[in-house]
């Protein structure tokens, strides 16, 4: 058995617990409120999933000295304060859980190493709607480390008969396929909203791949990584699940409402849609490099009411005529 500080409540936060705490680990989750924290204890419920009676909860994040592993769920705009929180617990093995790219335009495995200084790290990416695994319904994932003992730390502690984590080595690859696939989850979203069709969907789908390999692949990243759990698998997912907050923010925006109006509608759920924030900056990033991102950009133009959503279906499908893998 092995001690887990969870840092994050969230849905995704307490299904990892709950993995965890099924698998006879102990757990403490760290919440940022005392009232949620009351709220969590009596209840035991949040979103859906039914939390394990063995998940003990805290306000306290010092607590984590006496933890072996922490595991960082925090949206991803909160993620750069929670390292510097955490700088004096540096030494300790991490699983960052967190998807999206942040405001300073970097990955946040380069954040981690800029603050803590080292690499005690793992990532974790895939097809992992929260509330499928806290039902026990089967999914796989993928966890990648720059160290295996770390991977394989992690993976044996989430694997169980309906939780299966492979490895990988490919840090970056892994990290851009669970942050960029909120992108695309909201051009489905918009492409459902206008029942526009399967021929549509796969369409971008298949050249969301393309793009997010060119954009990986320019940082170093392995091509075969994008065909894996954490690109293709977790495309796929959000694309076509009704759980998914990004599809949520495409289909609204298909629908005809503006940002400001899903925004509010998201924060009455108490829930944040990490492709709204990740189009931006992942759009900054690949215009300073020159990576040739026009889905990306279609989808920020849309997001900051640039363009309308019917002009960005007519950009994309009217850009000139290339070869399919040039």
């Amino acid at each position: 058995m092995h001690k887990f500080f969870v840092i994050g409540s969230g849905s995704w936060g307490l299904t990892l617990s709950k993995i965890l705490s099924e698998n006879k680990h102990k757990v403490l989750v760290f919440v940022r409120s005392e009232e949620k924290l009351k709220k969590l204890e009596i209840e035991r419920y949040e979103k859906g999933i039914e939390i394990p009676k063995d998940i003990e909860f805290t306000i306290d994040i010092d607590e984590i000295k006496d933890y072996d592993f922490v595991i960082i769920a925090v949206p991803s705009f909160a993620f750069k304060e929670t390292l510097k929180k955490l700088i004096n617990y540096k030494d300790k093995k991490f699983l960052i859980a967190t998807k999206g790219l942040t405001e300073d335009l970097k990955f946040k495995s380069v954040l981690f190493e800029e603050i803590m200084g080292n690499r005690n790290f793992a990532l974790i990416s895939g097809p992992n709607i929260a509330i499928e695994l806290a039902q026990r319904k089967p999914g796989a994932t993928v966890i990648a480390s720059y160290d295996q003992k770390i991977s394989k730390l992690f993976q044996e502690a989430f694997f169980n008969d309906y939780f299966r984590p492979y490895i990988w080595d490919d840090v970056i690859g892994v990290e851009i396929g669970g942050s960029l696939k909120n992108i695309y989850a909201i051009a489905s979203g918009i492409i459902d909203a206008l029942n526009l069709g399967l021929n549509a969907k796969s369409s971008l789908l298949t050249r969301a791949i393309v793009e997010m390999t060119r954009f990986g692949v320019y940082f170093g990243a392995r091509r075969i990584t994008f065909m894996g759990l954490s690109g293709m698998g977790d495309l796929i997912t959000t694309a076509f699940s009704e759980h998914s907050r990004n599809h949520f923010v495409g289909y609204k925006l298909g629908l005809g409402y503006n940002l400001d109006e899903i925004k509010k509608e998201l924060e009455k759920k108490d829930m944040v849609a990490e492709g709204i924030n990740t189009t931006i900056f992942c759009y900054e990033i690949s215009k300073k490099n020159n990576i040739d991102m026009p889905i990306v950009k279609v989808i920020k133009k849309i997001l900051l009411n640039e363009i309308s959503v019917k002009e960005g279906i007519k950009l994309l499908m009217k850009r000139p005529l290339k070869r399919e893998f040039d």
